[in-house]
């Protein structure tokens, strides 16, 4: 049913619903069955609520099959509209097209350069960590150390930004340690923690060559600094080990106190170490 909006309709109605209502008022004085007399004749209460929605509803018109075709449909207004767009801005979407294109081609080439050169970093890195290895047996050599690092120096200059690269520093580093130059190990251990903020386990390795380059050069404090981060770190890695260093350096800088608390530590927290005996034996010096 469709509302009709008319004032003068609205007017009728009001009209009507006034006289109706009074007549039912004088019907029900007049008859206990509470019923009226309208045109002549008897009638209900519901008679009444069809006569008040007859003024308020009109019967919806019917849309006949040949209106409901003259209506454009959505869709296809939709699809014309958006071919006349595409038709008059025909040249600005081909420039558009081509430009999202080459910058897919440059983001493919891109990926598949360093794709290659990661490669590339892969298998430098394996040379160097060949001659690592080779490094650690009785055979080894001075000229094997040096080959050593310079394919890591090489891996480092050339694939920097690469992981590869990344994890040669701390080797690299261990290598300048082992040859007693203590400052450049203790640099590139530092340039490695600040490109590698993960939190591996290569984290405190390389906190753990960093102590023990600074205890070769004497800075106990420096040592004991490096030592804290693997102690109080989330990690547990290598933690056994620098609990035990932290509390001999804290002897060997002469912090007395502070070398019975952390061997405590490790008393109370390592109780199936094999460096337990060597903690208890200095809890009673």
């Amino acid at each position: 049913m469709e509302w009709v909006g008319n004032n003068k309709f609205f007017g009728a109605l009001s009209y009507r619903i006034k006289t109706l209502l009074r007549r039912a008022g004088k019907c029900k004085k007049r008859n206990k069955h509470t019923c009226f007399l309208l045109n002549n004749r008897y009638t209900s209460v519901n008679y009444l609520q069809l006569e008040l929605s007859g003024f308020k509803c009109m019967a919806k018109k019917k849309i006949t099959r040949k209106e409901l075709l003259k209506k454009d449909d959505e869709f296809i207004s939709f699809s014309n509209r958006v071919s006349q767009y595409v038709l008059t801005h025909a040249k600005t979407i081909k420039y558009l097209g081509y430009g999202l294109a080459i910058i897919i081609i440059i983001i493919i080439g891109i990926g598949l350069y360093y794709r290659q050169l990661n490669k590339k970093a892969l298998v430098a890195y394996n040379i160097a960590y060949k001659a690592l290895v080779s490094e650690s047996s009785p055979e080894t050599t001075e000229e094997n150390i040096q080959t050593s690092i310079e394919e890591l120096d090489r891996l480092i200059k050339e694939y920097g930004w690469t992981k590869m690269a990344t994890l040669a520093i701390p080797q690299l580093a261990y290598l300048k340690f082992g040859q007693g130059k203590f400052d450049e190990a203790i640099s590139l251990y530092q340039t490695y923690l600040e490109k590698d903020k993960s939190g591996s386990i290569y984290r405190s390795m390389a906190h753990f060559g960093l102590a023990a380059a600074y205890e070769a050069k004497g800075e106990y404090q420096s040592a004991i600094g490096a030592l804290r981060q693997i102690v109080d770190g989330e990690n547990s890695f290598l933690k056994e080990e620098a609990l035990f260093s932290l509390g001999r350096l804290y002897a060997l800088s002469g912090q007395s106190e502070k070398s019975r608390g952390a061997f405590k530590d490790f008393v109370d927290e390592f109780k199936d170490s094999p460096l337990l005996p060597l903690a208890k034996a200095h809890l009673k010096e």
